[in-house]
């Protein structure tokens, strides 16, 4: 029971880090497509509109190219969910191996 509690912390410890190195990565791409450097907005020109060329390209559709914090949170229990199973597939593979080395009978 131990050994599976320190997996569970293991994969959780995992989770928060790769999370936020996730958002540290999509916040400065943000950032860096916003065409201002230093959290500055773009230039306006005469007309209090954005000039055509520093203008961000928008998929048609709306907002589908837009990330969505369910489905995001929905990715990471994926994730985790498959780290799960990997591991009670490693655990199981370990204690059958245990199993049978305790079976066959020592020589001496």
């Amino acid at each position: 029971m131990k050994i599976i509690l320190n997996i569970l912390i293991i994969l959780l410890v995992a989770a928060v880090v790769a999370g936020g190195l996730s958002l540290v990565v999509n916040n400065t791409s943000i950032a860096s497509a916003d065409g201002g450097e230093g959290g500055q907005p773009p230039a306006m020109n005469g007309t209090g509109t954005q000039s055509a060329a520093q203008r961000p390209a928008r998929p048609d559709g709306g907002d589908e190219g837009g990330a969505s914090l369910g489905s995001g949170l929905l990715q990471v229990l994926v994730t985790l969910t498959k780290l799960a199973g990997i591991g009670l597939v490693v655990l199981t593979v370990q204690k059958i191996i245990g199993l049978s080395s305790k079976r066959r009978p020592q020589s001496a």
